[in-house]
């Protein structure tokens, strides 16, 4: 990525922000800026927008000098959308040497031609006696367009991540675990089990993109069943397969209006109990509401209230 002199003395001189974070979600057909307040350990969710992916870089630019957000630290999360996640065993190499190792690996395992950026994260506890660790690959062409369009809105890119790790962000860091159910309108769900503030185990729930359009008599006529049994299957493989003890709280964000009578039919079939999953952030107008923002944004912008849980490789 080349960048202009201008630009480059513009961000290195301008102000520090009165932000404490922005996060962008990239997903397929648009793309959604959340940014954050940060006063006496409170965090406030100032402004908000979503606009097609289309220019969206010329919207993000537009949007941060409306609200006066230049300076702000900025945290991408992309959509499922963008990359691929393959689980593979871990590379007996040093820990930097690690995202090289991978580099063959992934090329074969996605059979492509594009040059991959790699993430990954460790698994907390083998699966099967192995080593294994989940890997993140998205087309490096992809992270630089996106690194450049933040750059030019004069935001200062911390991380860039995906859909799973932003999402663990928005529950508390418990020994407990929890296990969470995000939907965006229209999108798969994502299932995430999550420990001590790590992943344990994540998976994608297709057949229920179109939950919202659902009437609460359709929801008992089968799919909240459906959605049930998956939930429950992905228990017993993480109390099995992993040797953890059984999940006893879900967070619950489905796109439906009929929450309550989905997690009443939900708690019939599991042995847990199921919850709205509202993040620790309040809003700072009345009419704005946290639980409608995309929450793969608002994940990402909550990353700056701790460290990362893993490097990023991407954003280098």
């Amino acid at each position: 990525m080349r960048i202009g002199w201008r630009s480059f003395l513009k961000q290195k001189f301008q102000k520090k922000s009165g932000y404490h974070a922005i996060g962008i979600a990239v997903s397929l057909d648009s793309v959604t800026f959340c940014a954050l307040k940060k006063q006496n350990g409170e965090v406030t969710l100032a402004f908000e927008e979503t606009v097609s992916f289309s220019h969206w870089g010329a919207h993000l630019a537009k949007w941060v000098d409306k609200h006066g957000l230049a300076g702000t630290p900025a945290y991408v999360a992309f959509s499922i959308h963008w990359y691929q996640i393959l689980q593979i065993d871990r590379p007996t190499v040093e820990a930097d040497e690690i995202t090289a190792a991978l580099s063959w690996s992934v090329k074969e395992l996605t059979g492509s031609d594009k040059e991959m950026a790699i993430d990954y994260t460790d698994l907390p506890v083998p699966l099967a006696g192995n080593a294994r660790i989940n890997v993140f690959a998205l087309p490096k062409d992809d992270v630089e367009n996106v690194s450049e369009a933040v750059f030019n809105a004069g935001l200062v890119l911390q991380l860039i991540t995906v859909e799973e790790l932003a999402t663990c962000e928005l529950v508390p860091v418990q020994s407990d675990p929890i296990l969470t159910v995000v939907q965006e309108a229209g999108e798969e769900i994502c299932l995430n089990i999550i420990k001590d503030g790590q992943l344990y185990f994540s998976r994608r729930l297709k057949g229920f993109e179109n939950l919202g359009s659902f009437t609460e008599d359709e929801l008992r006529m089968g799919i909240g069943e459906s959605l049930s049994v998956q939930i429950q299957r992905s228990m017993d493989f993480y109390e099995s397969q992993l040797r953890q003890a059984p999940v006893r709280q879900i967070m619950m964000r489905l796109d439906t209006p009929h929450r309550d009578a989905l997690a009443s039919q939900i708690e019939q079939v599991v042995s847990a109990r199921v919850n709205d999953l509202t993040p620790a952030v309040t809003a700072a107008e009345p009419g704005m509401s946290v639980t409608r923002v995309n929450y793969s944004s608002l994940g990402a912008a909550i990353c700056g209230s701790a460290e990362p849980q893993v490097k990023n490789e991407a954003a280098a």
